[in-house]
């Protein structure tokens, strides 16, 4: 899709009345014209002088209307397609974000946007570049056929010519943002694995050189296709000189009526043209990334789309219980979209109730951790079904399922503002906050956290206080205790799960702690998974005995 047809689309004000005021500027600007070839015929008559000012308070007028306008919707149009992306990642499935990639949303909303946004002033000039030149060739064929003839056949193969070698150059457009889209994945790298890039030279030497091979890659395209816009460009002001010449020197050969004055007022009419031909030149590199960019955004929404849930997000109630959830015969299959493997868990058949404590153990790699997605509903099952209280969880009912749950995983995000709990209890963040020794660390101003730039361990028990202010009946843990230290590890298994339990809720830890499950003092279920199956159930049984400390 090019930029102007994303414009007509999308564009929320009205468009005749643009393309109106676009045309008086284009109309003004040939009246000045006309104007001052009037005057420089007839000397400094009134009328001139008063068509003069008359078509210069139009031109000011309609070039701050235009040029405001403009930007305005193009600006509405860049938030609505803002808006819509990232309601559209609200509305998708993991799995679907997993395969379209990260690089490729967030270059669209920045990057892409950032592209419109330079094109939106060019565009108002190009509409009004290009009625100034329609009005202004009227003019010229008045004072003389044979000019108007042979700047039609000049712009007409100049013109063919751009549009070949245009076509030629939108490939490599979108290859070249390809590349930068790579670029931003192995800056994701330098940033999100600083600490392993630092501890390790050969690996932060490595990574170095496939980035710098991305870029290059990147620039020698943008090079190439940089060089031949700017080539088009000098062809095309190759060609509006040699209109010039072709008119002053060749067409006064076929035309006896194109001598003297008319010779005077059709150059000085095409030197208008010129100038808004060279205007429209310069803008050609903009308006083909801003096509370019357009093209790339209206791709992204329709991937999107094609993901997105039909059912009408709606405020769903946190249930406050729950019977017995149900995975009978799940089968999941997860294919990695750039190397091709594939990992499979399954079949499997899993039953919760209420105020039980489950953990999952198992090497790594053995499916742990999909196995706790698939329970959330984050990935739905290939086969197999999720049963809530006799009810099967589909598509439509799965966000009710979700909203069950609170879940760290182990790569999770926490968020500097509390979302989702409008009106925490001060008194309770205080408590939460000195029982997870945190209180002199961080705290709660206004619904957001004074600051995240805590410790592993510290950030992962804010996340659990996150997760318990939203007060869901299920809690899913996924190696939560990875960052703890020894003492709040072990006050994970003393004191945080049995105040849990007392408190009715339903926890799923997946954990390698293997000595201190076997030293548990708390009735629950183990889990052993392996190769994406479940190999081994078993009861952990309560005791009275009390631990040793």
């Amino acid at each position: 899709m090019s930029f102007l047809e994303l414009v007509r689309r999308e564009m929320h004000g009205s468009l005749p009345k643009l393309l109106i005021m676009s045309g008086l500027g284009g109309i003004s600007t040939a009246a000045i014209l006309a104007a001052i070839n009037s005057g420089l015929q007839s000397g400094s008559s009134l009328w001139a002088a008063t068509l003069f000012v008359i078509a210069l308070l139009l031109f000011i007028k309609t070039q701050y209307y235009v040029t405001i306008t403009t930007t305005a919707e193009i600006e509405s149009i860049i938030h609505k397609i803002r808006t819509r992306i990232m309601d559209q990642i609200r509305r998708s499935e993991l799995l679907s974000i997993e395969s379209i990639g990260r690089a490729r949303i967030v270059a669209a909303v920045t990057s892409d946007t950032a592209i419109l946004t330079q094109a939106s002033n060019m565009l108002a000039f190009t509409v009004q570049g290009a009625v100034l030149i329609v009005f202004v060739a009227i003019y010229v064929a008045f004072l003389s056929i044979a000019a108007i003839v042979t700047t039609i056949v000049i712009v007409s193969v100049a013109a063919t010519i751009f549009h070949q070698k245009n076509r030629r150059l939108v490939g490599e457009k979108q290859r070249a943002a390809a590349w930068e889209r790579r670029l931003f994945d192995r800056l994701t790298d330098f940033l999100d694995g600083f600490k392993e890039v630092r501890l390790n030279r050969a690996r932060s030497a490595d990574l170095f050189d496939d980035a710098v091979d991305v870029s290059r890659t990147a620039a020698n395209i943008k090079i190439t296709t940089q060089a031949e816009t700017f080539k088009m460009i000098v062809t095309s002001q190759f060609s509006m000189y040699v209109l010039l010449g072709a008119v002053v020197f060749v067409a006064p050969q076929f035309s006896e009526t194109l001598g003297g004055a008319a010779l005077t007022k059709t150059t000085t009419a095409l030197m208008f043209i010129v100038g808004a031909c060279f205007g429209l030149v310069q803008s050609i590199p903009i308006l083909l990334n801003a096509n370019a960019a357009a093209d790339r955004i209206v791709q992204l929404e329709n991937a999107m789309r094609a993901t997105v849930s039909s059912a009408q997000l709606r405020e769903i109630p946190i249930p406050k219980r729950f019977d017995k959830i149900e995975m009978r015969k799940i089968m999941f299959r997860y294919v990695d979209r750039h190397s091709e493997t594939s990992f499979q868990i399954g079949p499997i058949d899993f039953t919760l109730r209420p105020g039980e404590l489950v953990f999952i153990t198992g090497g790594n790699g053995s499916g742990k951790s999909t196995f706790l997605r698939v329970l959330s509903g984050l990935y739905p099952p290939d086969s197999g079904e999720i049963i809530l209280d006799g009810k099967h969880i589909d598509g439509d009912t799965r966000d009710e399922y979700r909203a069950l749950m609170s879940a760290i995983f182990f790569d999770y995000h926490l968020f500097k503002r509390l979302y989702g709990v409008p009106n925490p209890e001060p008194g309770e963040v205080d408590r939460l906050l000195r029982q997870f020794r945190l209180n002199d660390k961080t705290g709660l101003s206004d619904g957001e956290f004074r600051t995240l730039d805590l410790s592993g361990g510290q950030r992962r028990r804010l996340a659990l206080i996150v997760s318990l202010l939203e007060k869901r009946p299920i809690l899913l843990l996924d190696e939560w205790t990875a960052e703890q230290d020894p003492e709040f590890r072990r006050k994970f298994y003393d004191e945080l799960l049995p105040d849990l339990m007392k408190a009715g809720a339903t926890v799923v830890v997946i954990t390698h702690d293997d000595r201190y499950l076997d030293e548990l003092n708390l009735a629950a279920r183990r889990i052993r998974m392996d190769e994406g199956r479940i190999v081994e159930q078993r009861i952990i049984k309560s005791t009275t005995t009390k631990r040793r400390r």
